[in-house]
């Protein structure tokens, strides 16, 4: 339990507003009693929070978002920000309010939690899962965190996450272009070490769509970008010069996707006349593209917005919430060749 200004008054025999007299520096406090108030807040610990000071129960509630990536990558990343505004529509239905941290190193994640929770500057955590956050996890019942994390964060987790299933929208989206005809298909993955180790890639989607065929799998056409439009690029360029038999190319997110598509453009290459291309997320963005992509229609949004429900659950109940896992869908449009 936090001490708050009541607990540091009574032990020090003194009133809460002495308290707060001490906290801001007042003139109008013996030194003697000072002396005591201080040593109270010493013993239990009490870190006044500088927005309320003693006014707790007067606090709005709030729940903090935690992207341990720093601020160039988050702030740029279409992906996060659709999670970020299904999490925050959520938390303001149930009259919480989004506080965003965006530490920039993973070394920097705890520090934050606890500067977000020592002194109930929020009610719970949305963690955003990574590589190396089971240790991050073990320390949350020590500081009694309440958390829930977007994907989970260690093998077996069951309660507290919300995941997307890639590796299924994966399948879909390469066994419908290997239906169409293609047999070379690139696939531009998600990053080495982005998440937990033993997180499923979408790769395996993709390498059960070829087993259902009987179809090898070439190791050559498999990329693994980080989510920017520059990797998708610089993949995909791999992919068309070493790879001269390609038929086709699929992006896990759609700013891999735009960087993949200007590379077609260099080489000449329109998608759904010349090559099949996939792309994921089917943002706002890629809707509007000539000729229509057809894409991997991920619940980013969605996403988020069980994730803020559940952290309220969790918050309002104190009782770990059932993991959930969702499922994207394949939007077929333009960009696929039939052959059939």
């Amino acid at each position: 339990m936090h001490s708050t200004i009541y607990d540091v008054a009574e032990l020090a025999g003194v009133s809460a507003k002495t308290v707060s007299r001490v906290i801001n520096n007042s003139s109008l406090v013996a030194p003697d009693t000072r002396r005591k108030v201080l040593a109270a807040i010493a013993e239990l610990d009490f870190h006044p929070d500088s927005a309320a000071k003693g006014l707790r129960q007067r606090r709005r509630k709030s729940v903090g978002l935690v992207i341990p990536y720093g601020s160039d990558f988050v702030f740029q990343d279409p992906g996060m920000w659709a999670q970020t505004n299904g999490a925050h529509r959520a938390l303001s239905e149930r009259g919480y309010d989004l506080v965003l941290a965006v530490p920039q190193t993973r070394e920097l994640v705890l520090q934050e939690l606890s500067r977000l929770t020592k002194n109930r500057t929020v009610d719970g955590v949305i963690l955003y899962a990574m590589e190396g956050v089971d240790t991050l996890i073990k320390e949350f019942d020590r500081l009694k965190i309440r958390y829930v994390s977007l994907s989970m964060c260690y093998p077996g987790q069951e309660y507290n996450f919300v995941d997307t299933d890639s590796p299924y929208v994966c399948h879909l989206a390469t066994k419908y272009m290997i239906d169409q005809g293609a047999r070379r298909i690139g696939l531009i993955r998600e990053p080495e070490g982005f998440f937990h180790a033993s997180k499923i890639s979408a790769e395996q989607g993709y390498r059960r769509a070829y087993r259902e065929v009987g179809l090898s799998v070439d190791q050559s056409l498999i990329l693994a970008g980080d989510y920017s439009v520059e990797s998708g690029y610089e993949r995909a360029c791999r992919l068309l010069t070493t790879v001269p038999d390609i038929d086709g190319i699929l992006c896990v997110s759609d700013p891999m996707a735009m960087g993949a598509l200007r590379a077609l453009r260099e080489h000449e290459l329109v998608p759904g006349i010349d090559i099949d291309f996939v792309s994921g997320d089917d943002f706002a963005t890629t809707r509007a593209m000539w000729p229509g992509l057809t894409s991997i229609r991920t619940p980013l949004y969605e996403q988020g917005y069980h994730a803020g429900e559940m952290i309220v659950d969790y918050i309002q109940s104190g009782k770990k919430v059932p993991g959930k896992l969702l499922r994207g869908e394949l939007i077929v449009r333009q960009s696929v060749r039939s052959r059939n």
